[in-house]
């Protein structure tokens, strides 16, 4: 049973006061089969098709037309995307993967291939563009208003990514290119590219396509890290003061570790899409198809760098803020060397069948079945490996008005430091007692004889997602003289099924078998060689130049087998009892009708209607309990873990969304469009999990997570308004406001919680007791800082968008948008206790200039977008994470040799802009990654 909300009852009166005024209504038809057909007119082309689907809209819908078969505006569809109003991307080594559309983020947007929802390898709902080649895609459409034809989760946008099909092509069609990119930070070159046949036989009642897609990339990523910022940590060797020698009262952050990266990432991607069509008689299409995608990073990172204990920290001093600006570490401190590998090692394959029946004049009919299977490999851990070598040492750290820090005292000799092993004996060190131990000392950082070995750690997590869906999707036209013109109905039903199983060597706590920097086993004679990442390592980084760019590098896989060979050590990665798996059952129906009338003369165009959508979920865990935690090292315990148990929990939820728009045609040029609705979001599948993970367990710092298979769906009211002069061909201006009211937004907050142990005690921390190093009788219990979702807040968002295009008799054209957005729920960064802010939200502008005329094509474009919010997290701190304002040039040219033969070149982030983020505050450093230029050349054919 279900009340009628206010917006349904809105929508109801509107849609009643409608059908009145439109008593003389012409007689017309809304909708037509559609007969697809691509003009190959490059840009000006490009633009004019994506003007006319959104001026044609019922809605707000903004689109992107391929300039030609096997031809995108951009090299990456993440790219393409952010030139559309409200839309940003996120970046992954340089190359768009994820978008946010008007300050929401991934999880809020709903990605279709060919209107079909795909699986996607990411432990949550985001779909990853960097997945999908762009030269397989025909558009892109985004719709930012609801209509209930269109599966629910969209509170951003649905975006619809269209595939080519040989109908459409109608006839034989040849489309392929080549090219090189050359990487300006690795000075490697690498290949990409592409192949599309397709034909139409028997009388064109039988049509094959059939397109691949091949890239390899080798790039090289420059970068700056810390893991994140610890919030109101003890000190044990005195509280840090203000630069006036003050004590400080206030909130005191201090990072987890600083660490000087250089990554080089290989890309190899294989994309293919088979597409039959079938037409046995004039009113029946049928079409099968299969879309396949094996997606590969292989990602190698030296680096080194030192990692913080605050209760060990001497002469720490903090700005007006709290960030500590400078501190010395010499117990507990080391300098590592790291060879770490983050492998992303993906494969989807999506295949469908649709039925696509002309009733009759008046009546079709399309039936369509998909599935969709997308996973990612374990790899034995690689996807989060780390291979350590390094050596007790000291360090000054110091933060200014730069945004890189800055090292010092670590990289000379110094005879008075004590080694790892006599840390871990306990020697004495006092220079007055009879039992003093003099120190090893250490030699320069990059002499190997200093190496020690220390952890050696495999984690990753394997992803299988599924997605089956049967759909059908009725459209009725009405031949009558009324304003009533067409109707929209049909159901769905879908199930998506998502596991995650880890795969470690850390619950075992084999990665510590040779922890503490001991000097058993010797590894000073295992290969290491110095590392040299240039004069110019992030140079354009305010304060780059003032640490070493030089360290040590060795193969960490090499470190692995050398470590396991000493006593027989098996460090592979194997599957742990930490695992769940999601299932969630959608039944959906719907119905929409179309209205044409006329207000004072002027065409008046309005769609209403509801989706019903019922959802069951059931959610299935293994998980083993804590029973007692073990000392490991000075910096680090071992959760030692029971018998694992499996469990279930399932939960339901039922919604009804209405939808309803309106056009008014005032001029042949001015469109004024109103559009109101409600929609969805689900929540990620990973907040769903019912199990509590240990994320941190060391000394001092007890850190868990768990999820709540209770969470409801977000929901959206929204109210849409704009304003289109379309004033020439391919030309226009517009304006659009949107406000959206967000409720059962998901929170995470934390509390303390305790663990009960098989015997029905507490678990209690061994590192609290009479002696901090081995379990006593004076242990307290241990408590954990648990992270746990909720639903409950609300807010509201609004925005303007901008855009302008014109386009000159010359051949030249220009596009300039703007996106501007506000809300309600900013994060206060004093305020460390709240819990809820929106993440996402940024003001963004898009340029572009291009020419046209005659063999001769040319493109430049730049994009900004300003600092926002992006998590409410950190990945090893208790703080927040920005992102600061970036900037990118890309531009492309080419020249027609033949009607069919083009040879083309395309910039990549000309300027070399770097993305950095950070924690609460400016110099609150997180992580700078330069990516560097990429430049390619390349031929392309259209036969």
């Amino acid at each position: 049973m279900f009340k009628k909300n206010t917006l349904s009852t809105a929508i109801i009166a509107i849609l009643a006061s409608t059908a009145s005024v439109q008593a003389h209504a012409e007689d017309s038809k809304t909708a037509e089969k559609d007969v697809e057909k691509i003009t190959v007119t490059g840009i000006r082309g490009a633009l004019g098709r994506a003007l006319d689907t959104k001026r044609e809209a019922s809605g707000v819908v903004d689109s992107i037309s391929a300039e030609d078969i096997g031809k995108f505006p951009d090299t990456n569809l993440a790219e393409s995307l952010q030139r559309i109003t409200g839309v940003s991307i996120d970046r992954s080594g340089g190359e768009g993967q994820k978008i946010t559309v008007r300050g929401f983020g991934p999880q809020f947007n709903t990605v279709l291939v060919n209107g079909r929802q795909q699986a996607s390898e990411d432990p949550g709902r985001d779909f990853s563009f960097d997945t999908l080649a762009a030269e397989m895609v025909k558009t892109l459409d985004v719709h930012k208003t609801s209509s209930a034809t269109v599966q629910s989760g969209g509170i951003g946008a649905t975006v619809n990514i269209e595939t080519a099909k040989p109908f459409a092509i109608n006839g034989f069609k040849l489309a392929g290119s080549v090219k090189a990119t050359y990487d300006g930070n690795s000075e490697e070159t690498s290949p990409q590219a592409s192949l599309l046949i397709s034909d139409t036989f028997n009388d064109d009642t039988f049509g094959a396509l059939f397109a691949i897609s091949y890239l390899e990339r080798e790039t090289k990523l420059n970068r700056a890290q810390s893991a994140g910022w610890r919030e109101n940590s003890s000190f044990g060797k005195g509280a840090p003061v203000t630069e006036s020698g003050d004590v400080y009262t206030g909130n005191i952050f201090i990072p987890q570790n600083f660490d000087s990266l250089v990554t080089t990432e290989k890309r190899e991607r294989t994309n293919a899409n088979l597409v039959l069509q079938y037409a046995p008689s004039d009113n029946l299409v049928i079409t099968a198809d299969a879309l396949y995608s094996d997606f590969d990073v292989k990602s190698d990172t030296t680096s080194y760098g030192h990692w913080f204990t605050s209760d060990n920290v001497e002469n720490a001093v903090v700005d007006a803020n709290g960030t500590i600006t400078s501190m010395y570490q010499e117990t507990g401190l080391a300098t590592d060397f790291h060879a770490k590998k983050a492998d992303r090692l993906t494969d989807s394959l999506s295949i469908g069948l649709n039925f696509d029946w002309d009733v009759n004049d008046n009546l079709n009919m399309k039936f369509d079945l998909s599935n969709s299977t997308a996973k990612r490999e374990p790899n034995n851990g690689r996807g989060g490996s780390l291979a350590l070598l390094g050596y007790a040492n000291r360090v000054q750290w110091n933060v200014d008005g730069n945004i890189l820090p800055y090292y010092s005292d670590f990289a000379t000799p110094d005879p008075s430091i004590y080694s790892g092993q006599q840390e871990g004996d306990g020697v004495n060190q006092d220079p007055n007692s009879p039992d003093y131990v003099s120190p090893t000392g250490v030699s320069d950082y990059l002499d190997p004889a200093n190496s020690r070995a220390h952890v050696m750690i495999r984690d990753s997590k394997e992803i299988e997602d599924v997605v089956t869906q049967v759909k059908w999707d009725s459209l009725w036209l009405s031949d009558g003289d009324t304003g009533f013109s067409a109707a929209r109905f049909g159901a769905m039903y879908s199930t998506e099924t998502k596991t995650v199983n880890s795969w470690d060597n850390t619950t075992s706590g084999i990665h510590c078998t040779y922890c503490n920097y001991q000097d058993f086993p010797d590894v000073s004679a295992f290969p290491q060689e110095v590392f040299d990442a240039g004069s110019d390592f992030l140079s354009d980084v305010s304060g780059s130049g003032r640490t070493p760019s030089q360290w040590l590098k060795f193969d960490g896989e090499a470190l692995f087998d050398f470590l396991g060979a000493v006593e027989g050590v098996d460090f592979n990665a194997v599957k742990t009892n930490n695992s769940f798996e999601v299932k969630e059952e959608t039944t959906a129906f719907y119905l929409e009708l179309d209205f044409e009338g006329e207000i004072a003369g002027m065409p008046l165009y309005t769609t209403g209607g509801f989706r019903y959508e019922s959802t069951d979920v059931t959610v299935g865990a293994t998980q083993a309990n804590v029973q007692r935690l073990d000392i490991l090292d000075a910096t680090e315990m071992l959760a030692v873990y029971g018998p694992a148990s499996d469990f279930d929990e399932s939960s339901s939820y039922a919604q009804i969304l209405p939808n309803f728009s309106t056009k008014l045609e005032i001029t042949d040029e001015l469109v004024a469009r109103v559009a109101a609705s409600r929609s969805i979001s689900r929540p990620t599948l990973s907040s769903l999990r019912p199990i509590t993970s240990l994320d941190t367990v060391r000394q001092g710092n007890l850190q868990s997570s768990s999820g709540n298979a209770a969470l409801v769906p977000f929901s959206s009211d929204n109210l849409d308004l704009s304003i289109e002069w379309y004033y020439a061909d391919a030309s226009y201006v517009s304006a659009g406001y949107f406000r959206k009211h967000v409720a059962n937004f998901i929170t995470s907050s934390k509390n303390p919680k305790t663990f009960v142990t098989a015997d029905s005690s507490l678990l209690t921390d061994p590192s609290t007791g009479s002696d901090v190093s081995a379990p006593d009788a004076d242990d307290q219990v241990a408590v954990f800082t648990n992270t746990a979702p909720s639903n409950g807040e609300s807010a509201v968002v609004d925005g303007w968008e901008l855009a302008a295009q014109h386009t000159f008799d010359s051949g030249f054209g220009l596009l300039a948008n703007a996106t501007l957005v506000n809300s309600d729920a900013e994060l206060d960064n004093a305020d460390i206790t709240q819990v809820f802010a929106l993440t996402g939200l940024s003001d963004s502008t898009n340029l572009i200039a291009f020419y046209e005329s005659g063999a001769f094509q040319g493109r430049i474009a730049y994009n900004w977008r300003d600092t926002f919010l992006q998590n409410l997290t950190q990945g090893g701190g208790d703080g927040v994470t920005y992102v600061e304002a970036y900037s990118q040039w890309d531009a492309s040219a080419s020249y027609d040799l033949t009607d069919q033969i083009t040879v083309f070149v395309e910039g990549i982030n000309l300027t070399e802009e770097y993305t950095h983020n950070r924690g609460r505050f400016s110099n609150q450093i997180l992580e700078v990654v330069d990516s560097g230029r990429r430049i390619s050349f390349g031929v392309r054919g259209s036969f």
